[in-house]
């Protein structure tokens, strides 16, 4: 079913915000314990994010235009991750 690939794509995004956030919200003196078992997470779920989107974006692209799709399929994690950082360090932050 397609909705099922919607919430893969939802659930692997939102799993990688919550991590992200417990990072960046977890005291002083646990972030090094959090980020032990949260950044390989972070990282292999927006590479996976990162090439599942480029592979959807470039299945319907013909020519040339499947090296843009795909580059637009790249950057989609690599920007909910700047729009996450930022937003919880601003909101963190004083």
């Amino acid at each position: 079913m397609a909705s099922d690939g919607w919430l893969m794509a939802v659930g692997i995004d939102l799993g990688f915000v919550a991590l992200e956030l417990a990072v960046l919200a977890s005291p002083a003196d646990k972030r090094a314990a959090v980020s032990c078992y949260a950044t390989p997470a972070i990282v292999g779920s927006l590479a996976v994010s990162a090439a599942m989107n480029a592979f959807a974006f470039a299945a319907h692209a013909d020519g040339l235009l499947i090296y843009p799709a795909a580059a637009l399929g790249l950057a989609i994690p690599a920007l909910i991750y700047s729009l996450t950082r930022v937003a919880a360090t601003l909101w963190i932050e004083p």
